[in-house]
């Protein structure tokens, strides 16, 4: 009996513990853990659990097309695959386990460890996989060249058909429905923006090469462009595993090969590739140095750069910018997307993260805190360094340090207003040139003051 556990890896090709597990015909129970102390997380976002949930139910409905079905467990991850497995030896089986390396967090890798010592003192099989690329061990100088080696090698296939058979088991398990039920909360999204599950990435992907791959080099850091599909619109998908970094690569990189004659269009695809490595480079990175998650990448920043409770002004200036409410239209514009959408692209992400902790003067800690309780596609690896990088605190030494000026960037990523004029509705009787020049100012004054219900102090 194999048993194939998914956790950030929720497709059927090119994953390699799915081809592995169920070749020959084994019998395969397919299973994903609901972990209760993992919703009550205060990074854990109400719109990338429910990008999680549709794509758990995606992966139900692409196993039984296979004869198979995902099971839904409940409880502590580690107890449960002990637990399962205790109860299949009992059985008469003698189970094998599946799974590929968590490199996201801390946590995951000590959990892992604690599975595989446990299966030895068994001495029973498992076998660690791999979602994306990653390093055995950490070897900078090679990184590249490993790198372009695994993305050209063939994928991995899906199975024609899984041998599940029916094994009763005394385990909490959850049915798609009562998921539903007793995680409601999760699926109370007035709209949703980015659906889960390999279907749709299979579907994004495909209409990203089939049209809107043009002009990628330089629609990306438009952010009105970028929300209307400039970019892949992948990375909830690459977060979640849903497809492989690899199907990207090659797919894209077969595109380019026909348009070689297409200057711009190949250039546009090459920029495309560049972002998807430098996904994989801070997976790495992360998996390596789980404490730059959360602490200062030099201990220099320490007095600087820290999680403590904001008060005062710093409170102030943080509620504003959470709200969108900082009277800068481009940042305001690009926070109240976030909270709507749960997504922004790179260029309005690193302008907001410079912004709270340049201008403002407050820690990265607390705007990296908040994007993961929004993001869609919140990736720890990603995000938390990056604000370290965007803050200034992971090349001190460096000859140059970039601040986005949010005034210049109107000129330069909005010039139209599109962008602003449709996230900040209370600016579209002004011109662009009127909102350079601040005419605005009064006008978002009295709405700050209705927000606040004090109308008193803004007199």
């Amino acid at each position: 009996m194999h048993l194939l556990w998914f956790r950030r890896d929720l497709r059927l090709t090119d994953n390699e513990i799915v081809t592995l597990a169920t070749d020959n015909g084994v019998a395969v129970k397919p299973f994903f853990i609901i972990d209760p102390w993992f919703y009550t997380w205060a990074d854990v976002g109400k719109k990338r659990v429910r990008f999680l949930f549709e794509s758990l139910e995606n992966l139900n409905l692409n196993l039984q097309k296979l004869g198979s079905r995902l099971y839904l467990f409940e409880g502590n991850s580690t107890d449960t695959v002990q637990e399962l497995t205790r109860q299949l030896i009992i059985a008469g089986y003698k189970p094998k386990l599946f799974f590929n390396r968590d490199v996201q967090v801390e946590y995951g890798v000590s959990r892992d460890k604690t599975i595989v010592d446990f299966y030895k003192q068994l001495n029973l099989d498992y076998h660690i996989g791999l979602n994306n690329f990653l390093q055995s061990a950490e070897q900078r100088d090679e990184w590249f060249n490993e790198y372009y080696t695994y993305q050209r090698q063939s994928q991995y296939q899906a199975p024609a058909t899984i041998n599940t058979p029916q094994i009763k088991l005394n385990l909490p398990q959850l049915t798609f429905e009562e998921l539903k039920q007793k995680y409601h909360r999760f699926w109370e999204i007035e709209k949703v923006y980015f659906p889960g599950g390999e279907t749709q990435a299979q579907a994004q992907l495909d209409s990203f090469l089939k049209k809107r791959y043009s002009g990628y080099h330089w629609k990306l850091s438009r952010p009105m462009l970028s929300q209307l599909g400039a970019t892949s619109h992948l990375s909830p998908h690459l977060t979640f595993g849903t497809i492989s970094t690899r199907t990207v690569y090659q797919s894209t990189k077969a595109l380019a090969e026909e348009l070689k004659a297409q200057p711009k269009a190949e250039f546009s695809l090459k920029t495309f590739r560049d972002r998807l490595r430098w996904h994989d480079s801070f997976t790495a990175r992360l998996y390596f140095h789980p404490e730059i998650a959360y602490t200062n990448r030099y201990r220099e920043f320490d007095q600087l750069y820290t999680p403590s409770a904001l008060s005062g002004a710093k409170q102030e200036l943080f509620q504003a910018w959470l709200e969108g409410m900082t009277g800068f239209p481009l940042v305001d514009a690009s926070m109240r997307q976030l909270q709507t959408m749960g997504w922004m692209n790179f260029r309005m992400r690193a302008m907001c993260a410079t912004f709270l902790t340049i201008n403002c003067g407050i820690s990265w800690h607390h705007g990296a805190k908040h994007y993961m309780n929004y993001l869609v596609d919140g990736d720890l690896a990603i995000n938390n360094w990056q604000w370290q990088m965007q803050a200034g605190a992971t090349n001190p030494l460096s000859d140059t340090f970039r601040i986005y000026n949010p005034s210049k960037n109107i000129a330069e990523k909005d010039p139209q207003g599109d962008f602003i004029y449709h996230w900040i509705p209370e600016l579209r009787g002004y011109s662009l040139p009127e909102i350079e020049q601040e005419k605005y100012i009064r006008t978002l004054a009295k709405v700050i003051c209705g927000m606040i219900k004090d109308l008193a102090i803004c007199d």
